[in-house]
C-alpha cells in the first residue's frame, strides 16, 4: 500500500458516489479508501455500505466529530505512508494518485504538498486571481512558510488539493477543533512551520463549487472571521517584528476589507448584529473604518494594493533557503 485516500463525510450524496468512483478509476492501484462517516442521514450511509472493494475501509461515528476531529481520525487511521485527502463533493482526475505517490516519493522529507485543482493553471497565470503566489518557489523551508502564510492565507485552499504525511501532521498537532471552519489554514501553517511545505503544479482534482459546500454554509452567520482573526493574531507573533507595519496593511486591503461587500448584505437585509461581528476583534488593532476605507484599493487592484504583496513576496523568497528558491516557476 504506497497511499491512503483519506475521505471525510457527512450527508454526502449525491456527489460521494462520484468521489468514489473517481478513485476507483484510477490506473494506479496500491491504494487504500478510508472513509469516515460523519452521522450521515441523507442515505450516505446505505450507499457505503453497499460498496464491496477489500481496498475500501469505512467508519461509522457514532457521534459527530466536526470536521476538524474526522479528519483526525483518518489521519491516525491510515496504514500508507502518504495521503491524500478528498472532499466527499470532489474527484481525483485521471492519473492524480501515480502522480502523487511519485510526487511525495521523490521528497521523502515532504510533510505537506498542494496540487492544482482544475482551472488552477489559468487561476496561477499573470492576470488570474493567484497571479502572485505563481512567483513562490517549488519548495517553502519553514521560515519563509510562516510568511507566506501571513501573505497569502491558506496556500493550500480547499483539501482536496492536499497530500500529506499523516504521521507528520499528526506530529505537529493535527486539525485543531478550536477552529471548525478555519481549522485547516491553522494546521497547515503549523505544518509547514515545522516541515515547509511543497507545491505540485499539476491538475490533479476536480474542486467542486456548489452552495452547500462546508466553506459555504459554515460561514452563514460570519462563523468563520473570529476564527482567521485568532489565526492571524498567531501569525503576528510569528512572523519579524520588521514586517509588521507591512503586514498589516496588507490584512487590511486584502484579507479584511473584502468583507465590506458581505457586511453591506447583511445590513440591507437587517442582520445588523452579523455585521457588526464581522468587524469585531480583529488583529493588529486594525479598525472597521480603516478596512472599509480600504476595499476600493482591493476591488479596483489599485497600486495600494499590489505594494504590499509586492514587498512580502520579496521578504518570502529572501527567507527561502531551500535551494528550490533558486528557481521559480515558469508559466
Amino acid at each position: 500500500m504506497r497511499i491512503s485516500v483519506l475521505l471525510p463525510v457527512y450527508n454526502g450524496m449525491p456527489y460521494i458516489c462520484e468521489a468514489i468512483e473517481s478513485v476507483l478509476r484510477q490506473d494506479f492501484d496500491q491504494w487504500e479508501l478510508v472513509v469516515s462517516d460523519n452521522g450521515s442521514t441523507d442515505g450516505t450511509r446505505d450507499y457505503l455500505r453497499s460498496l464491496n472493494d477489500s481496498r475500501i475501509r469505512i467508519y461509522e461515528q457514532p457521534l459527530n466529530l466536526g470536521i476538524m476531529g474526522n479528519l483526525n481520525f483518518l489521519l491516525a487511521h491510515a496504514t500508507a505512508s502518504i495521503a491524500r485527502i478528498l472532499g466527499h463533493d470532489d474527484r481525483l482526475l485521471t492519473g492524480c494518485l501515480e502522480r502523487t505517490v511519485q510526487f511525495m516519493e521523490d521528497r521523502p522529507n515532504c510533510a505537506l504538498s498542494r496540487c492544482w485543482a482544475c482551472g488552477d493553471s489559468v487561476r496561477y497565470q499573470k492576470g488570474g486571481n493567484l497571479e502572485w503566489e505563481r512567483l513562490l518557489p517549488f519548495r517553502l523551508d519553514p521560515h519563509a512558510s510562516t510568511l507566506a502564510f501571513a501573505t497569502f492565507g491558506n496556500l493550500v485552499g480547499n483539501i482536496c488539493r492536499a497530500a500529506c504525511r499523516p504521521h507528520l501532521v499528526l506530529q505537529a498537532g493535527g486539525f485543531n477543533q478550536k477552529y471548525p471552519a478555519a481549522g485547516d489554514y491553522e494546521a497547515w501553517l503549523r505544518v509547514a512551520k515545522q516541515f515547509g511545505m511543497d507545491f505540485q503544479n499539476e491538475e490533479l482534482v476536480f474542486e467542486r463549487i456548489h452552495e452547500l459546500q462546508n466553506s459555504t454554509t459554515q460561514n452563514l452567520k460570519n462563523e468563520v472571521y473570529p476564527q482567521l482573526n485568532s489565526i492571524l493574531e498567531i501569525l503576528s507573533r510569528e512572523v519579524e517584528p520588521s514586517v509588521l507595519e507591512v503586514l498589516r496593511r496588507h490584512w487590511t486591503i486584502h484579507f479584511l476589507s473584502p468583507r465590506t461587500s458581505r457586511c453591506i448584505q447583511q445590513i440591507l437585509s437587517g442582520k445588523f448584529s452579523l455585521a457588526i461581528l464581522a468587524w469585531k476583534n480583529l488583529p493588529l488593532n486594525i479598525s472597521a473604518f480603516s478596512c472599509i476605507s480600504a476595499y476600493l484599493i482591493f476591488k479596483l487592484k489599485l497600486p495600494g494594493a499590489s505594494a504590499t504583496t509586492n514587498y512580502l513576496l520579496d521578504r518570502i523568497l529572501k527567507n527561502n533557503s531551500s535551494l528550490q528558491s533558486l528557481t521559480k516557476q515558469s508559466y
